[in-house]
């Protein structure tokens, strides 16, 4: 009997964008939604404070879809992506962030890419389709990380396990063979 436990992938999923509307139709374009936990938020402000206030696990898959632009109040200034972006990875830099551009930001790509952005997905007929497919990477990558791991846990339990045997073995031979 072959019992092979799979390492268990809990995955987060934050949708950070000033508009309701296009971040509601993001989260309802995520397939199998029960499968993870989605939370939105209007303003990096928000989503920095809800951070801040959180626990991570290990073993547990963070991700960021993350607007550039966000609009306020006249007088109220407001974080840009990349801000939100640099503060995420501050609070924990194992969170993965996909940064959603719109054409006018497309110049962004690689200073967002440089701050930790894991990708960088334009707002086209074809975003709904990507962002499945980043999702499905992002916890591909993150399962082969914990399988790593565990494998290289497993290969220093067993030459501990081949020293201690050796040693023992020295012992015992020395003790009580040369006499």
């Amino acid at each position: 009997m072959n019992i092979r436990k799979k390492p268990r992938i809990n995955a987060t999923i934050y949708i950070v964008d000033h508009d309701p509307i296009y971040s509601a139709s993001l989260k309802e374009s995520i397939e199998k939604p029960e499968k993870y936990i989605i939370q939105t938020f209007p303003s990096g402000e928000r989503f920095i404070a809800h951070l801040t206030s959180q626990k991570f696990r290990k073993n547990d898959v963070y991700i960021v879809f993350l607007g550039y632009n966000f609009k306020g109040e006249p007088k109220l200034c407001l974080m840009n992506g990349i801000e939100i972006l640099d503060a995420t990875k501050l609070i924990n830099p194992n969170i993965e962030v996909v940064m959603i551009s719109e054409d006018a930001e497309s110049n962004l790509g690689s200073y967002a890419k440089k701050s930790g952005a894991f990708a960088i997905v334009p707002k086209t007929d074809t975003i709904f389709l990507r962002i499945n497919n980043i999702i499905m990477r992002i916890i591909s990558q993150k399962k082969l990380e914990q399988k790593r791991r565990i494998f290289i846990f497993a290969v220093k339990i067993f030459v501990i396990y081949l020293i201690l045997s050796t040693l023992i073995i020295l012992i015992h031979h020395f003790l009580f063979i040369s006499q």
